[in-house]
């Protein structure tokens, strides 16, 4: 079931963001993760409309929207492969048209997810905060 985001489900989302993230991009230092752990649980949860996918009482997946772009999309790595995320991202982009997004190079697995979904790559660039290059995709209806 999604849902909207509530106040009693930051750490939730919080702990959905770190275990996914671990796992989509090994990549990625303990240091940065701790690092953007932090600035997600104080300021992004606040700035971004997020949408849950709740399963029986407990959040297993998210996906935020931020100033019109997709700022995250995250499902517990036990609950991956499911279409929980297929679902959340088609809930937000039924109501956003063209929408854009970024995405690790390295992350080869969400690559292909969100160009089977319909987005196609339109830029790279080298992120210097976590040393890696990053895909910038769009989606158009």
């Amino acid at each position: 079931m999604i849902r909207a985001f509530a106040f009693q489900d930051t750490e939730a989302i919080v702990s959905i963001w770190r275990l996914a993230s671990q796992t989509s991009h090994p990549f990625l230092s303990g240091a940065y993760l701790d690092s953007l752990q932090n600035v997600i649980r104080k300021r992004f949860i606040d700035l971004a409309e997020t949408w849950v996918w709740q399963d029986e009482d407990l959040p297993v997946g998210f996906v935020s929207v931020l100033q019109g772009e997709i700022a995250g999309l995250y499902v517990l790595p036990e609950h991956q492969s499911r279409g929980i995320g297929r679902a959340l991202l088609s809930h937000v982009l039924s109501s956003l048209g063209t929408v854009k997004l970024d995405v690790f190079a390295r992350n080869r697995a969400g690559h292909a997810f969100y160009r089977k979904i319909g987005f196609f790559e339109i830029g790279r660039r080298f992120d210097d905060t976590s040393g890696h290059e990053v895909i910038r995709m769009c989606y158009a209806p």
